[in-house]
Parts: structure tokens; C-alpha cells; sequence
């Protein structure tokens, strides 16, 4: 915590809370909801404005979610939630949330969207009814209302459920002929049916969550989405997946209609699982899953989707807010921001940055408007994290010397910062690794918006990646099929033409204009042929084309015109040359080239490398110049390379994961499972919590505050993650 952060109290009242602070200066026994509206340290005593997302917004948002992990001393959760269940009877359902949950991110509060939906007396997680019956109001009149044929006793139905007041129906284009506008002098009707808070069936924990905007001043300034601007993080709060609510209603009388009962109920189920409770369900925020035989799903054709299977072929480094093994999952935002980067790639240069920016907000959203197209993830398999150890990797798939000292290791040329010793390891998910994305549009333009998506998620699993150093060849996806350029430069021709027709704008020329083209544009995309590794290892393939590009920078040693790979690139002396970046660019500027690999039929392994020239790298014609010869380079050196290490040194060729020594003797291991497994001290001395079981050693999450461990002492865990073939574990403290 920062030293010089107080609460914004008088000091008598600070004085009184120096008894709750505890050794690591964080609030103790204090209502999460009190410590993000009353107590947070938001006021900086030396007057230092900068950097208040990181200064005031993170340690409040990490100080809630400390006091979120159990309930307040005293409090017998289970036995508060039986009494709840009890009172709003049995008519109930469960639902589970599929992705993050997040809600009331803009209420009152010291902090900008750092809320969320806290029980006023007890401090946990819930979800009002008021919201839940708009959400079912929401779905009834947007989805099930256009399946019924009696569209007039539909309306019925949902003004019998819901109620109605003067003005409740205006502006609504969908309100069928007969149905009552209620105007002014109209009596107000309360709905026949109660829709009651949704209650977790246990103690739900908070986690920091974030977003990251990588344009800010597109959105804000109208200056190209280029690849140059820090990304601004914004800090919240949200509930993880996997957290279970229970859901209730009910009738408001005895003489209710039961059947009105059962649609409130079918309603707020399509509700759930179809549009997302709470706030960022566009971005894949307030899914659910609900198994309830009660309920017949309804679907609608004004609200198309369709759901595509992802699956990693080579390592990804995925991560939240903590960028430790809890948050290395891929989030749909993360899937969501990358569809969007693509599908601005489709566009770009047809249209002026000022247009674009308004396509982008009919399709994605932007502050004033919701996004039209939502994404959702979910798990098609287990997901193990693995704590990213180069060097180990680096010995257990035998990765060929580098000819001399002034050579990186290739996997630790294009995977730095990843491990270096100052920071914290970061985590990765093995090849392999399966989740069930799905994809969702809605509005008159629900179909062609559809089209759209589904042809950026074609380009990012084509050229793309997800996660940290995904422009290395980290986190690829394996090909999407059907993907056809031609296709999706014709669709993206006719959506232009719509959308402005929609828009009430001239439409575009239908040319590109490289001037518009100011920031990635697929018209002016660069290839090189596929580069067939065969082999089938991603670590020795990642490794040979990081070194074959180390060995390309290393033809401009010394100059800094290489600085158009990207930005920052550091340049030894004596220097020569010149590199005067465009105006946008200060210190920072992506790499233009993006390296991706993909899986042949026989599981081998075929590398793609494709680049953007960058305008202000420093210019077009340079940029250009440089990322030909790059790839050209690749052409001639990367497949003798794979021939030499895959096919004539013996080297490993794993399918998936990390080549190693024999699995261990002993029973499966499997994540989940409970284990008795023995304390050892820290490999790397540095006194965190170790355990061991078949040999294989691995960190202990989650110890419980004050429970002291010794070495060979015997204790009962669960194993968080395993792979045994490269020898690694995790484990977690029994619940």
C-alpha cells in the first residue's frame, strides 16, 4: 500500500481506524462495501495526481477483494442462506456463471466504475431483483415476443407478468397493433409476478478484473487505432466464473396465473444465458448457464449466432489484472478486442478514420453506444496453467546452442519478459487447450454484423494470436475452415455500403485510398508462403523462428533503421543511419510483423509470418522496404532450419506440450484431485509454500493465513494443475 494515501476523513474518524488496519496496511474486519465507499486511501497527502488507476483505483479494488475471500468473522453464511431460501421459496433455479459477472460498475461511489453489487448488511455478491426483472423484461420483449404468432396476446402476457405505468410503452418499435400506449392519464398496474434477489449458494469471492483500451485516442481524439499508444488499463471488480446463484419467482397473489409464473421464469432464463446479467455483456460478462427442465430455450432469427471451436497450437501467455496462474484463462474480452482489431483491418483504407471510428461504434459500441455484437467463452476441456520456466523448457525439449554468447536463445529472444528474474514468472496454457467461443449479433444489420465477426475471427486465426508476445507466434489458433479472402473482401465491400446506408451517410467510394490507411490494413498486408516445420514440437519451432529473426536483425547491427520492426529497440553503438518516427509515435510502436503457426494434417507444425508496413515506421515506402527483406529472409532461412533441427538432429517432435523425461511412476494425476503429498522447501530459496508428490514439485496456493509448514511434513492438497510430461505441478489448499 502507499504510504502517502489516506482516507479523505476528518482525522478523528482516520484516528479511529488505525485499529482496523492490519500489518500489510490493508482494512481488517470492514464491509467490503464500506471499504470502496467510505474508507478508500484516495487521497494522496503529498498532492500527486498522476497515475491514479494504478495509486487509488487498484489498491481499493485489491482491498475489497481481500475482504471478500471468507465472510466477516461471525458469520454463518450457510445458515443466512437457508434462511433466505426458506423465505423465497422452492419455486427457485440455479444458475452458473460461465464467464466473469460483474454489475453496478457506475452507482455513487468515491471511485469511477470501481462498484459493484455488495448486500448492503453482509457484504457479499448478489443480484437485485429490480435488475433481474428488467433483464426478463429485456429478453421477453426482444426475443420471445417476435417467435409468437398472437403477437397481441404476447403483449398481454408481458403486461400481465411485468405491469405497466403512463409512458411505460413509448417509443418501443416493436409494440404490436391494438396494444395500449398508456399515456399520461393512464392508471399505473403492478405486475403479477415477483422476481427476488438472486443469492450465491456460497460465500462468493471478488477479483480484480480489467480492461485494457489500446487506442485511447481514437476513441477520444480521433487519431488513428494505430499500434503506437500504451494501453490504459481501468481496474473493477467482478465475481468468477463457476460461482453459483440460486434464482426465484413467484407469484405476487395467490390467485396469480401459474402460467404467468412460468413464462416470468422462461423469460429470465433466455435472460441469463442469452443476454448477460449485469454490466460488459457484450463482452462476454454476465453468462450463465442454467439447467432447468422447466424451461423450453427460445431462440430468435433477429438475434443470429454461431459457436466455433478455438484450440491453441502453440503456448499461450494469457492473464487478468494479477497475471498469475488463477487469471491465465483466455476471457472473452481478450477474444472480443482481438475480433475487433481484425475486423478494423478489413476496413481500413476504404474508409476515412472519422468513418471507420463510426462503423466500429455501430458494430462494437463505444461509450455512448452498446456493442451489437457479443462474445462468450467457454472451457471445451481442462485448463492447466503452467509456470513459464525458459530455461527448464529450454532442456527438456533439447532446444539446439546458439553459435556464440552474443546469441539469445530463440525462445528467450522472442518470449522476453516473460521469466527475467525481476518479475514475478509468468503462466502459459499448453497446445491443446480448448474453449467453445460463441458469437452473437443483434439489430437490423444482426446478420450481416454475424458475417463480419465470424471473417475477423478467420484472419486472427490465420495470422493472429491471443495473449502476451501473441505477435512472436505465441497463442495461435489452429485454422478456422472455410476461410476464403475473397469472401471476406467482398462481404466487407457490402457490409461498408450498408452500414452507411443504415447510418444515413454517403457511402464510401468503394477504393482504397492508401492515405486512409493510417493504421493496419489488410489490403496492404505483406505474406510469405507457408514455412512446413516438420516437426510437431511448438517449443523447437517457436525457438528456430524467433532465431532466424534474431538473425535478421542482426544484418542491420548498429543501424537504427531496424527500428521499423518495432518499438522500443534498443541499438548499440557506434550507431548509423537515420529513423525519424511519425508524429504519433513517441517510444512505443508494435511490431508490424505478426508470426503465427498453424497445424497440418499430419500434426506438424507450418509457420506463417505476414506483417502491416507501418506509415510512421517512419514511413510507408521504408516500413515496406525493411518487412519485404524480412520476409524474404524467413522464406530462404526458416525451412532449412526445420529441416536441420526437426528432421536431422534427433530433436524432439511432441505433439502437444513440452518433450521431458518418462512420466512418473504411481496412480494419474489430474487436476482436482485431492493428494497427499509432502512439504519440501522452495527450489529458489525464497520461502514460499512447496510440496511433493511422484516427484514432481510445485508451489501451494491459497495457505491459510497463519498455518505454519514444515519440511517433510505430510498434508492433504488438491492438485491445481498438472503436467507430468514436462514435470510440472501446482497445488491448492483444501477448501
Amino acid at each position: 500500500m502507499n504510504e502517502n494515501m489516506i482516507v479523505p476523513l476528518p482525522g478523528g474518524v482516520t484516528g479511529l481506524l488505525g485499529g482496523l488496519v492490519d500489518g500489510d496496511g490493508y482494512l481488517a474486519h470492514v464491509h467490503p462495501g464500506l471499504a470502496l465507499d467510505k474508507y478508500p486511501l484516495s487521497w494522496d497527502v503529498t498532492g500527486v495526481t498522476k497515475g491514479l488507476s494504478e495509486r487509488v483505483q487498484r489498491p481499493a479494488i485489491d482491498q475489497a477483494v481481500r475482504l471478500s475471500q471468507a465472510p466477516p468473522p461471525g458469520l454463518d453464511y450457510a445458515a443466512l442462506y437457508k434462511r433466505w431460501e426458506k423465505t423465497v421459496g422452492a419455486n427457485g433455479f440455479t444458475g452458473t456463471t460461465a464467464g466473469p459477472l460483474t454489475l453496478h460498475l457506475a452507482r455513487a461511489s468515491a471511485l469511477e466504475n470501481a462498484g459493484i453489487c455488495l448486500h448492503r448488511v453482509y457484504g457479499f455478491t448478489y443480484l437485485p431483483g429490480t435488475g433481474l426483472k428488467g433483464l426478463a423484461r429485456a429478453f421477453a420483449e426482444t426475443v420471445w415476443l417476435d417467435e409468437q404468432s398472437d403477437k397481441l396476446k404476447a403483449w398481454r402476457d408481458i403486461e400481465a407478468v411485468f405491469g405497466w405505468a403512463p409512458g411505460s410503452n413509448k417509443g418501443k418499435p416493436y409494440l404490436p397493433d391494438g396494444a395500449d400506449d398508456y399515456h399520461k392519464d393512464k392508471t399505473a398496474s403492478a405486475g403479477g409476478v415477483v422476481f427476488h434477489d438472486a443469492w450465491p449458494e456460497a460465500w462468493p469471492k471478488l477479483v480484480t478484473d480489467i480492461l485494457n483500451s489500446h487506442h485511447p485516442k481514437y476513441y477520444s481524439e480521433g487519431q488513428p487505432p494505430g499500434d503506437w499508444e500504451d494501453p490504459v488499463p481501468v481496474y473493477f471488480l467482478s465475481v468468477e466464473p463457476g460461482t453459483k446463484f440460486r434464482f426465484a419467482v413467484a407469484g405476487r397473489r395467490g390467485d396469480t396465473a401459474p402460467e404467468l409464473v412460468t413464462l416470468a421464469r422462461q423469460w429470465l432464463v433466455g435472460g441469463l444465458t442469452q443476454l448477460g446479467a449485469g454490466a460488459k455483456t457484450a463482452s462476454g460478462y454476465g453468462d450463465f448457464t442454467v439447467d432447468d427442465p422447466k424451461v423450453e430455450p427460445v431462440k430468435s432469427a433477429k438475434r443470429p449466432s454461431f459457436t466455433v471451436a478455438l484450440e491453441l497450437v502453440t503456448p499461450a501467455f494469457l492473464a487478468g489484472a494479477k497475471q498469475q496462474f488463477e487469471d491465465c484463462d483466455l476471457r472473452p474480452s481478450t477474444l472480443r478486442g482481438q475480433l475487433r482489431w481484425w475486423w478494423r483491418t478489413m476496413h481500413a483504407g476504404f474508409v476515412t478514420v472519422e468513418q471507420l471510428k463510426a462503423m466500429e461504434a455501430a458494430v462494437w459500441g463505444d461509450t455512448k453506444t452498446g456493442g451489437a455484437v457479443r462474445v462468450t467463452v467457454r472451457h471445451d476441456g481442462p485448463v492447466s496453467p503452467q509456470e513459464y520456466d525458459r530455461k527448464s523448457l529450454i532442456t527438456m525439449n533439447r532446444l539446439p546452442p546458439t553459435p556464440d554468447r552474443k546469441t539469445s536463445q530463440g525462445l528467450i529472444y522472442h518470449s522476453y519478459g516473460m521469466d527475467d528474474g525481476g518479475k514475478p514468472r509468468r503462466f502459459f496454457l499448453l497446445p491443446g487447450t480448448k474453449w467453445a467461443a460463441t458469437v452473437a449479433a443483434r439489430g437490423p444489420l444482426a446478420a450481416l454484423l454475424l458475417d463480419q465477426a465470424r471473417h475477423a475471427l478467420g484472419l486472427l486465426c490465420r495470422y493472429g494470436g491471443v495473449g502476451a508476445k501473441a505477435r512472436k507466434g505465441f497463442g495461435s489458433f489452429a485454422d478456422q475452415p472455410g476461410f476464403d479472402t475473397i469472401a471476406l473482401k467482398a462481404a466487407a465491400a457490402t457490409f461498408r455500403n450498408k452500414v452507411f446506408e443504415a447510418l444515413k451517410s454517403p457511402p464510401p467510394s468503394g477504393k482504397f485510398n492508401p492515405r486512409d490507411a493510417q493504421s493496419p490494413a489488410l489490403e496492404q498486408l505483406l505474406t510469405a508462403p507457408d514455412m512446413p516445420s516438420g516437426g510437431a514440437n511448438p517449443w523447437l519451432a517457436l525457438d528456430q523462428l524467433a532465431a532466424s529473426a534474431q538473425d535478421f536483425a542482426k544484418r542491420y547491427k548498429h543501424q537504427v533503421p531496424k527500428k521499423a520492426l518495432g518499438l522500443p529497440r534498443r541499438v548499440g553503438a557506434p550507431t548509423s543511419g537515420q529513423f525519424r518516427p511519425g508524429p504519433h509515435v513517441k517510444d512505443r510502436h508494435a511490431s508490424p510483423a505478426l508470426y503465427h503457426f498453424a497445424r497440418a494434417v499430419d500434426g506438424s507444425l507450418v509457420a506463417r509470418a505476414v506483417a502491416f508496413p507501418a506509415a510512421e515506421l517512419p514511413n510507408f515506402a521504408d516500413s515496406a522496404k525493411l518487412l519485404s527483406e524480412l520476409l524474404d529472409h524467413l522464406r530462404a532461412d526458416l525451412p532449412p532450419r526445420f529441416q536441420q533441427h526437426v528432421a536431422g538432429k534427433g530433436a524432439p517432435a511432441a505433439t502437444r506440450g513440452v518433450a521431458g523425461p518418462p512420466r512418473p511412476t504411481g496412480p494419474a494425476l489430474a487436476p482436482n484431485q485431492r493428494v497427499k503429498a509432502k512439504i519440501v522447501e522452495d527450489p529458489r530459496g525464497k520461502g514460499r509454500a512447496f510440496a511433493e508428490v511422484q516427484g514432481l514439485v510445485g508451489n501451494i496456493l491459497s495457505v491459510p493465513a497463519g498455518r505454519t509448514l514444515t519440511a517433510d511434513e505430510e498434508v492433504d492438497l488438491v492438485i491445481n494443475s498438472v503436467n507430468v510430461v514436462a514435470k510440472q505441478i501446482a497445488f491448492r489448499w483444501p477448501a
